[in-house]
């Protein structure tokens, strides 16, 4: 662990919140997209990483000292995810995905057309994927932690993250592959 954020922490740990709001402004987008991509949808995302952000402040006391604090909160952050997607399951609704294109990386109609193509049927085949593989992908693909850090959050051997992923990413590309226009 970093040790700025382990200072962080330590400060946290004294119930210093100016501390805490650094370490949510350093997770609070990639915690988010996340939830997003979990969720489908950006409101619900917010939420939930809000929550999770709120459930890990009141517990920071029970972060080991040799772990890092973001796979520990997505731990937290998986768990409220999870929650709300059994409530949702319970009232059976369905969530569309949000879409909200950057209009500074318009290059064109054609290129920009072309890229929220593509960007749809990765959603969609993403979003598709049953939850441990969802999870799984985010995590790697669009969270980009490491090995280690995902055996943490998920609280499974790293052996098992290896098989998962190597899993996910197959499904994903037969499903890619199938719905290729």
């Amino acid at each position: 662990m970093e040790t700025v954020e382990a200072a962080l922490i330590e400060r946290c740990r004294r119930g210093d919140a100016e501390a805490f709001g650094d370490i949510v402004r350093a997770y609070a987008g990639r915690a988010t997209g996340a939830a997003m991509l979990l969720l489908g949808n950006h409101d619900d995302a917010l939420d939930a990483s809000q929550e999770a952000f709120v459930r890990a402040w009141r517990n920071i006391r029970r972060l080991k000292c040799n772990r890092a604090f973001y796979s520990w909160y997505c731990t937290i952050l998986r768990n409220v995810c999870l929650d709300r997607l059994r409530r949702r399951a319970r009232r059976k609704t369905v969530d569309l995905p949000d879409d909200h294109p950057d209009p500074a990386e318009n290059t064109g109609p054609g290129t920009l057309a072309e890229k929220n193509e593509q960007t749809e049927r990765v959603w969609n085949a993403v979003t598709m994927l049953p939850l441990n593989h969802r999870e799984i992908i985010v995590m790697s693909h669009f969270q980009e932690m490491s090995y280690k850090e995902m055996a943490e959050a998920l609280g499974i051997p790293i052996g098992t993250v290896m098989s998962r992923l190597y899993h996910a990413r197959q499904r994903l590309r037969e499903m890619l592959e199938k719905d290729r226009p």
